[in-house]
């Protein structure tokens, strides 16, 4: 080998240098991107799983308020009034209670059923993952005629 064989490949160790850098650089840049996609379907996740724990959270919420005016046994009926504003949380532990609302429409017509406006409003998750879900259900008596 001669004197100018070995100075050329000295120049090309520091080129091999350079490309190895840029190398790591660039898969570094790639492997942050992943993560970042990682944690953002993690994130999305979450939030998805809690909409729909919220979600039927405030529909057994109204199954619930739809039970008590309506009971088979006169008894253990319930008045719109006593309803609103009573709170109800699955049991289980799942984190998700609801906030009940009822409203009574009396109709102007006598011996029209009376109509009833049920809202559940269910929250399941805290901080930047809580989730809020909202459910009305209007329900009507029915007469005996």
């Amino acid at each position: 080998m001669s004197c100018s064989g070995v100075r050329a490949f000295r120049h090309q160790r520091g080129s091999a240098l350079i490309v190895a850098i840029f190398v790591i650089v660039v898969m570094s840049a790639m492997a942050a991107a992943m993560l970042r996609v990682s944690g953002s379907s993690q994130d999305m996740t979450t939030r998805e799983v809690l909409s729909t724990r919220a979600w039927f959270t405030a529909h057994s919420a109204n199954d619930y308020m739809m039970s008590r005016l309506f009971a088979v046994e006169p008894a253990n009926q319930a008045s719109c009034a006593s309803l609103d504003g009573e709170s109800f949380a699955l049991p289980g532990g799942l984190g998700c209670s609801a906030v009940q609302s009822c409203q009574e429409t009396l109709s102007p017509e006598a011996g029209a059923p009376t109509t009833y406006l049920l809202i559940s409003t269910a929250r399941c998750g805290s901080g930047p993952h809580a989730v809020t879900r909202i459910q009305e259900l209007w329900a009507k008596e029915l007469v005996n005629e």
